[in-house]
């Protein structure tokens, strides 16, 4: 791939796979089968569950809240997780739970218990949820479920799907307590920091993909630049796992600041930069990162672009922007990350397709679900190194096949999509 984008033209790997890109929009555009909308009596939040379908008997996806949540975007993230469940398993609906209310207000946590008692139904039967932007698993998610009587965040989705009795959900909700908070040590962690499960796998799966799809094309990871954009749980992690596979992270974006190293920062710098994060942000006491949030500087050049931070963030004038930048392969670990005009526009999606390798949301950030996934099968390890195996293992197999579906060549969104949709039985 040259890392040059093609502007307003529709590249040539788009003509000629037209037909997926038009099966995708299709998809996107069927109406959810089910969809809550609800106002918060005392603060005017507002919040939407998005439940696409209930294939298999259940729904699942997290729970986001930021400041000016549109409900095209749940209904985006809900058509994401159910294509990333048919690659990462279980084989079930997908769904997303999102609130319109500012994170930081005070009042959060009484929002999201008024919004989970809302829907405590679903959540006890058919629909299970997690964490997501600015609303954390074991911080918010679980403490609130305590406080509310009710089970296990995911006990619906195991109750739909898998029709076992109270004391079959009581023994899968222990395997998966276990290893969600299951402590990662050195290898897996960063010394000084007591990480879980939970805090890095989504990022490794990032970095695993990146990694594979570079072994596909003949390339090693030594020697590559490598920019994030959100330096959250996925992003921090998957820098600090791609930094420890041989590349260098030479810029660094968050929601406020921005670092940029032009020699690139090794795995023990990462690690540095990971144990002095504030909120999940960058250091501010350090004197390299500057006030600079979203687009205001250009990147400096870089082979790798991760987009780990909200949702629609990549335009068409960001992607020009990475082109020139030099970079050839962009990791979505961040869901839905094209800003597309209407639900089912894929303009800004087929440019990135054609620009760059572009590695899928639902492939390379599906490291949770999977971990789910797995925890729900019988004879699963709780263990942090089995987890991270099974997630190794599905997100590798998943890209050889996207390899082999585009013949190489480029193309892998699109073949990313029709893969998913293959196996949802989508027409």
């Amino acid at each position: 791939m040259t890392g040059k984008t093609t502007g307003r033209k529709r590249p040539a790997s788009t003509v000629r796979a037209l037909s997926q890109w038009r099966r995708y929009a299709r998809f996107i555009r069927l109406a959810p089968e089910l969809v809550v909308a609800w106002t918060d009596p005392e603060t005017g939040a507002r919040a939407w569950l998005v439940m696409n379908s209930c294939r298999g008997g259940a729904a699942g996806g997290g729970t986001r809240m930021r400041a000016g949540l549109h409900p095209r975007e749940v209904t985006y993230l809900s058509k994401a997780m159910e294509l990333k469940f048919a690659l990462s398993g279980p084989p079930v609906g997908g769904a997303k739970s999102g609130i319109d209310f500012d994170p930081s207000d005070p009042r959060r946590q009484q929002v999201l218990e008024r919004w989970f008692g809302a829907i405590e139904p679903l959540l006890r039967e058919r629909y299970g949820t997690g964490g997501d932007l600015n609303v954390d698993e074991m911080a918010d998610v679980i403490p609130t479920f305590h406080r509310l009587g009710l089970p296990h965040p995911q006990a619906g989705l195991v109750r739909g799907h898998f029709r076992v009795d109270d004391a079959g959900i009581a023994s899968i909700m222990k395997r998966m307590d276990a290893g969600v908070v299951a402590p990662l040590g050195t290898a897996l962690g960063v010394p000084g920091l007591d990480l879980t499960v939970a805090d890095m796998i989504t990022g490794y799966g990032v970095a695993v993909a990146v990694r594979r799809l570079r072994e596909l094309q003949g390339r090693a990871l030594e020697g590559d630049r490598v920019l994030l954009e959100g330096f959250g749980n996925v992003g921090a992690a998957c820098g600090l796992y791609l930094a420890r596979m041989g590349a260098r992270i030479v810029g660094i974006r968050d929601a406020r600041s921005t670092f940029f190293q032009k020699g690139g920062l090794n795995a023990a710098a990462i690690e540095d930069l990971f144990r002095r994060r504030v909120h999940k942000l960058l250091p501010a006491d350090d004197p390299r990162v500057v006030p600079a949030p979203g687009g205001a500087a250009a990147w400096p050049d870089a082979n790798v672009f991760v987009c780990a931070a909200l949702s629609e963030s990549l335009t068409a004038p960001a992607l020009d922007g990475l082109a020139a930048a030099g970079v050839e392969l962009i990791a979505c670990g961040s869901n839905q990350p094209f800003h597309e005009l209407k639900i089912g526009s894929t303009r800004v999606a087929q440019q990135a397709d054609g620009s760059f390798s572009v590695l899928a949301d639902i492939v390379c950030n599906c490291g949770m679900a999977r971990a789910f996934s797995y925890l729900m099968e019988p004879g699963a390890e709780s263990d942090a190194r089995s987890i991270f195996a099974a997630v190794e293992t599905t997100i590798g197999d998943a890209v050889d096949e996207v390899f082999d579906r585009s013949g190489g060549g480029g193309g892998f969104l699109e073949a990313a999509l029709g893969m998913a949709l293959d196996r949802i039985g989508a027409r």
